[in-house]
């Protein structure tokens, strides 16, 4: 009988050695998540989280789900994170910032022969098209333009282009990468805001996990795994801190 309990506790019992898990959620928003679509190039979310992650000595487990659902997830489950979400003051208190993935602006952009706009409000009569539950789609709340909705990242440059649509709001990556991939000539005319882009987690995520996972993003940033990650995606010309003028 006491073999059978000790037989019983050592199945139960984690080994001392167990890894942290970190439960991460995202959304197909390439560049910055690809889905499991490319081993080599999972996105540059994906990247960098893994290796903040090994430095962190965690594993990470990613899943794909809807965007407004990957964030109730990270906001109603201790041990979750979600990724790339934009740091902005409606979500402050939301979530715990764990690791900046990408800096970025978001923009309207338009075909490269559009003149750029005196102002946002400029578009006040434009059809802009935008990412439902995006950080694009509050900027343009807060402006109080007009606009549709999409549940795909690329249907705003489709639209652009069937010229069913005047102006995409959307991230600045995430324009450069679509547009580089069909080779459609964008136009950055107005910016809209900031729109950095982080790995968030709970607000009461374990604060041990946090702060190794903080300071291993601040890590890979100083040593330029950071950028090298994005060139991986982007080429060599990408700046994130440049105005885009596509």
């Amino acid at each position: 009988m006491l073999i059978r309990l000790l037989t019983l506790l050592l199945l139960f019992t984690p080994p001392a050695h167990a890894q942290a898990v970190l439960q991460a959620y995202s959304m197909l928003y390439p560049p910055l998540h690809m889905g499991h679509t490319d081993a080599q190039k999972p996105g540059i979310g994906d990247e960098l989280l893994q290796r903040a992650a090994r430095l962190a000595g965690m594993t990470v487990n990613i899943n794909t789900l809807p965007w407004r659902r990957a964030q109730l997830m990270a906001s109603q489950r201790r041990t979750a994170c979600v990724f790339p979400l934009s740091r902005l003051p409606a979500r402050e208190k939301q979530y715990q910032w764990v690791g900046l993935i990408l800096p970025g602006q978001v923009r309207l952009y338009g075909w490269a022969g559009n003149s750029r706009l005196t102002s946002p409000q400029a578009a006040a009569d434009a059809r802009i098209t935008v990412l439902a539950g995006s950080s694009a789609e509050i900027r343009l709340q807060q402006l109080r333009l007009p606009y549709s909705t999409t549940n795909v990242v690329n249907d705003g440059l489709r639209l652009l282009q069937l010229g069913q649509a005047d102006y995409w709001a959307v991230h600045d990556v995430v324009a450069r990468y679509e547009a580089r991939l069909v080779g459609f000539p964008l136009k950055a005319v107005a910016t809209l805001g900031e729109a950095d882009s982080w790995l968030a987690c709970h607000r009461d995520y374990p604060k041990a996990q946090a702060q190794a996972l903080q300071q291993a993003f601040s890590r890979l940033q100083a040593q330029g795994d950071a950028e090298q990650i994005m060139r991986h995606y982007l080429g060599d010309t990408h700046d994130a801190t440049r105005p885009a003028e596509e």
